[in-house]
């Protein structure tokens, strides 16, 4: 089952690239006037915090506390950072040979977060009136 998480989580990571791909510095920061909305660039952030997060806690084998390594907010950053934080997760998960019920439920807990995450993202975007990548599974 993990190998089926491991997957799925994988492709998550490609759908956030083609996502932040298709929009530009000043959609990341438009927000919609709806109650308690948050722009792209907000979710982008957490994101990005959740994956490094998750990556030393993975690797820890137990959760030491969020923190996001985002000091810029730019288009550029944000591509960047949603790369090497994916690679950061696949690096932890493959550096294991000591797989507990611990970290395969850290490694569920990152995978939920990623997907409603995606999910109010893909709501952002139809509201803005954005093109959604054909990519994104759930749009």
């Amino acid at each position: 089952m993990r190998d089926v998480l491991i997957d799925a989580l994988k492709k998550r990571f490609a759908s956030y690239q083609d996502i932040i791909d298709s929009v530009t510095d000043d959609e990341l920061g438009q927000k919609l006037d709806v109650p308690k909305h948050k722009a792209l660039a907000e979710h982008m952030w957490c994101v990005v915090g959740a994956r490094e997060s998750y990556a030393k806690a993975i690797t820890d084998g137990s959760w030491m506390g969020f923190s996001c390594s985002l000091t810029s907010f730019g288009h550029a950053d944000f591509v960047a950072k949603l790369a090497s934080s994916a690679n950061d997760v696949i690096a932890a998960i493959d550096s294991l040979e000591d797989w507990n019920d611990e970290r395969e439920a850290l490694l569920l807990t990152l995978f939920e977060h990623e997907v409603m995450h995606e999910g109010q993202i893909i709501r952002h975007l139809y509201g803005a009136e954005h093109n959604i990548p054909e990519t994104v599974k759930w749009a």
